[in-house]
């Protein structure tokens, strides 16, 4: 096995590269330490780093993010891809309880998920789940779905664009072309149990489904708002979203 170490900015990368076995490089990289909420930009700084490949390519098909209201991270999980000498290739970069971030090649995914990952992470630090919420646990999720309307009191709607979030009184994917991706940022509690996973021991995380209370807020990119259907609170007056009959989802 090789080992060599360089920095970036803010980041100290270590490589680990065990191509000579079976062509499969595993990369190592270490966030600093959290100031106020989650290092999300660092994150991706240290994954384009990582991998090599071109940022401006980047896409994010996977992300998933559970934070203690002490600030430390129970699990974040981050599935993206990017060119390199031409050739799209995909990746998994998963946060370990020491601070660093494994980053392995994976399958390809049908789904290549939403672009420009860094402007994502910057509108997200910046609005900060506390912006949303207030103090407390919670998770950050990218998910995909179609045919689902989305309405307050349910959920709280927002189009998420250069760090402000303009919200929206609802958004219906039931006539999308393809499947829509957003995030979730839900308040939620983290019961104080471990389970193991294929990433080994972590904290079990039981997240409720009912949004009655309005523990969600649904944030949508401009990229895939566009292949939806909605309204703007500032547009005023009155209008049932397409699909109201539709089960409201999370």
């Amino acid at each position: 096995m090789m080992h060599s170490s360089y920095s970036i900015p803010g980041l100290l990368l270590l490589i680990l590269c065990t191509a000579g076995c079976s062509g499969v490089m595993e990369e190592t990289f270490t966030l600093p330490a959290a100031t106020s909420g989650p290092p999300l930009t660092a994150l991706w700084e240290g994954a384009v780093a990582a991998t090599g490949i071109k940022e401006e390519s980047g896409m994010m098909s996977g992300f998933d993010l559970i934070m203690e209201e002490d600030g430390h991270i129970v699990r974040m999980n981050l599935v993206f891809s990017g060119v390199i000498d031409g050739e799209r290739r995909h990746f998994n970069a998963y946060y370990q309880q020491d601070g660093t971030v494994s980053v392995t090649p994976t399958k390809d995914r049908a789904l290549l998920g939403i672009p420009h990952p860094d402007q994502v992470f910057k509108d997200l630090e910046a609005v900060g789940p506390g912006g949303l919420y207030g103090e407390g646990n919670w998770t950050i999720r990218l998910n995909e779905i179609r045919g689902v309307t989305y309405a307050p009191p349910a959920v709280r709607v927002y189009l998420m664009e250069n760090r402000p979030l303009t919200p929206l009184e609802w958004v219906s994917t039931a006539g999308a072309a393809s499947q829509v991706f957003y995030l979730s940022v839900c308040k939620v509690p983290v019961p104080d149990e471990t389970v193991t996973t294929e990433h080994g021991v972590g904290a079990g995380i039981e997240v409720g489904t009912d949004g009655s209370e309005g523990r969600c807020s649904i944030l949508f990119t401009p990229e895939e708002l566009a292949k939806t259907s909605y309204k703007s609170v500032k547009e005023g007056g009155k209008s049932e979203p397409p699909g109201r009959g539709t089960k409201v989802q999370k």
